[in-house]
């Protein structure tokens, strides 16, 4: 049976819902969900457990846009989930409804204009890296290997310890443990 779930989210204790809830209610939730509790906040109780019980068909309506995801990339991927899995969004204050050409074109214009977003610092990133390279400044890890540490790692695997043994003992990564094993297997002479 196809069911409608409303959201409604404040972001200060002294902010209340009462409004969204009445919206919601006067549109035909048959459940709504909300809580008191900042847009920046990864944990979010209320709308966990509304996005567990959703099963295609369902429609979640919010009373306003902005109330629903963190930010607007985790708004747009919430949307976009709710199209893969068969769920209608519905913004009250929009009027956006996914279910509708027009509902569709909006939310295709947002996520759009997310991809472009990344898409433009990546670019600038790509360009900064370019810049401090031509002008002779490392990027990433240090080359070379660090003496010391590579010491700790052979004198541990001489000992019998193992990979995840060295990393936990030592602080060294793991996967810098593996890099010195395999150079220490490479310069061993095969016999």
């Amino acid at each position: 049976m196809k069911q409608t779930f409303g959201y409604a989210r404040v972001s200060t204790a002294d902010q209340n819902t009462d409004t969204q809830i009445d919206a919601l209610q006067e549109y035909g939730c048959d459940r709504i969900f909300q809580e008191k509790i900042s847009g920046l906040s990864v944990q979010r109780p209320a709308l966990d457990k509304m996005l567990s019980l959703l099963r295609p068909g369902d429609t979640v309506v919010v009373s306003r846009f902005s109330r629903l995801g963190r930010s607007r990339d985790h708004l747009i991927s919430l949307i976009g989930s709710f199209c893969q899995r068969g769920i209608i969004f519905k913004a009250l204050d929009l009027g956006i409804d996914s279910a509708t050409p027009s509902g569709k074109l909006v939310i295709g214009i947002f996520a759009a204009l997310a991809e472009y977003d990344r898409e433009m610092i990546l670019e600038k990133t790509r360009a900064g890296q370019l810049l401090a390279k031509a002008r002779g400044k490392h990027i990433g890890r240090p080359s070379g290997v660090n003496r010391e540490n590579y010491t700790k790692v052979r004198k541990a695997l001489e000992k019998g310890l193992s990979v995840n043994e060295i990393a936990n003992l030592t602080g060294i990564s793991l996967s810098s443990v593996k890099r010195y094993r395999k150079a220490m297997s490479a310069a061993m002479p095969q016999g």
